[in-house]
């Protein structure tokens, strides 16, 4: 139970997420971490189990680097999200589904951004911006309203924030202090506690 987001802008992809980690009406932790770096240029967002999603991701890990070693090249984010497709599938169709959707992040071989979700089953779709979690129907509110093409890094940041506020005020399993990573084309980037703080200023001042 979660809020999570993607947003494809002109230079890259924002991801974003709350770090509240909740069970039902349980509230295990409000700094959980929901932003995995996968490949120099690959990110991925978690919602659902997190035994599910952190297996995934430490699989996810191992194979780009194999993939790295093999080709000596990065992974692709084409090829990255076709592969963690397969992975959800497998499992999926032997009965042991990861319960848990995921977003994912980078560069394709043409240096282009791009975004996915991938489901359970094995479904992928690219998308320009997607929320996914318990707060997904109102982060899209948000989002809806916000997303235009062509964004700048500094607009996709600060929607991705409001779309997350939106989440914490209206959803009662989103909270905690909001992440955020830059996937640009000099790589994966977590914003700090200061920069954060900086943008979060900036918005909440704006919606004021």
């Amino acid at each position: 139970m979660t809020t999570t987001i993607g947003i494809k802008y002109n230079d890259g992809v924002i991801l974003a997420a709350d770090r509240q980690v909740s069970s039902e009406n349980f509230v295990a932790s409000r700094y959980g971490e929901k932003i995995y770096q996968l490949d120099k240029k690959i990110g991925v967002t978690i919602a659902g189990l997190v035994a599910d999603a952190i297996n995934l991701v430490e699989r996810l890990q191992a194979e780009f680097k194999l993939y790295f070693f093999n080709k000596n090249r990065p992974i692709s984010i084409e090829a990255a999200s076709q592969l963690a497709s397969k992975i959800f599938y497998e499992m999926f169709r032997g009965g042991r589904p990861f319960l848990t959707q995921i977003l994912m992040g980078g560069f394709s071989d043409d240096n282009k951004p791009k975004l996915y979700v991938i489901d359970p089953s094995g479904g992928k779709i690219e998308e320009e911006f997607i929320s996914t979690g318990s707060g997904s129907q109102i982060a899209y509110g948000t989002l809806e309203n916000g997303y235009k093409k062509g964004l700048t890094e500094n607009y996709a940041i600060k929607l991705s924030l409001e779309a997350i506020n939106a989440s914490v005020i209206r959803n009662p399993y989103t909270g905690g202090k909001p992440e955020i990573a830059i996937i640009s084309k000099n790589g994966f980037k977590k914003l700090n506690e200061k920069e954060l703080k900086t943008i979060i200023e900036e918005v909440n001042s704006h919606v004021s």
